[in-house]
């Protein structure tokens, strides 16, 4: 069995337009997040009545919070961008647990991450000329005196560059590399012809000692042979357990993890 990257293809055109299946699997994900904002933001009363709106709350609170202590005090208007910035990269970064070689998740296309970026500093852009004036946001490019412009404008310019190239690359290479580390553990896993026998072998025994309870049983044996039980049952398992460590880590921990620091560093990107 052959396990490889799904790579970026052209999924069908429309009017010459090639669509990909980024692009498909970005529309799916906003498509549902849109369902679930508009579900948790109906009904909502001053009083929480139900545990939808408390959830709802929650969310916004923790976003808040975060809002706040990276970018500022009466800053409430940047929480529904980063709430709706954190649910989707989160989605698309966890896109990939659910089928190795099917789906690839949008965050794994450099296109994805450096438009998400792209946004973040324009907004930013915005927010530091609305705040100083444009004037002011320009002169801050020269430097604090005139001796040192030749030096800090072209230094000021490439940051200014460099944030949305720094925030692309982040993601999409640990995206990128969790994604191509998991496909060579599945390649070396389910493309010999003795593991997928071993794999099988192992969850048909984890599953019949779990149903059946006989782990009880294994209690009640002599220090060897639950040593001997033990060691038969982490060997037969074993490639079982690989799998869950590849998923675990690299698409669910890194996913996380990835999504924290993309919105982090954009909270202090736009921070005056």
């Amino acid at each position: 069995m052959n396990i490889s990257i799904s790579e970026v293809t052209s999924g069908f055109s429309v009017f010459g337009f090639e669509i990909t299946n980024t692009m498909i699997w970005t529309w799916l994900i906003l498509a549902i997040l849109s369902v679930v904002f508009i579900w948790l933001g109906s009904g909502l009363k001053v009083k929480p009545t139900s545990k939808k709106q408390v959830v709802a709350e929650m969310i916004y609170g923790v976003i808040g919070n975060l809002v706040e202590s990276n970018i500022g005090p009466n800053t409430k208007a940047f929480i529904p961008y980063f709430t709706a910035l954190f649910a989707f990269i989160l989605t698309a970064n966890l896109s990939g647990v659910w089928g190795l070689g099917v789906i690839r998740p949008p965050t794994a296309d450099v296109a994805t991450p450096f438009a998400l970026a792209l946004m973040t500093c324009v907004i930013s852009w915005y927010y530091k000329i609305k705040m100083n004036g444009i004037k002011e946001h320009l002169k801050g490019f020269l430097g604090p005196v005139k001796f040192m412009t030749p030096i800090m404008l072209p230094m000021n310019i490439i940051s200014e560059i460099a944030n949305p190239v720094s925030l692309t690359l982040r993601m999409f290479g640990n995206l990128l590399g969790g994604l191509i580390i998991g496909t060579l553990i599945y390649s070396m896993l389910i493309g010999s012809n003795v593991m997928p026998i071993w794999i099988a072998l192992g969850s048909v025994l984890l599953c019949a000692v779990l149903l059946t309870k006989q782990y009880k049983k294994i209690k009640e044996l002599d220090k060897t042979k639950k040593m001997m039980v033990m060691g038969l049952g982490i060997l037969c398992c074993l490639p079982l357990f690989a799998m869950i460590f590849v998923h675990g880590y690299f698409d669910i921990f890194s996913g996380c993890l990835q999504t924290y620091i993309f919105c982090l560093l954009s909270m202090i990107f736009i921070s005056p």
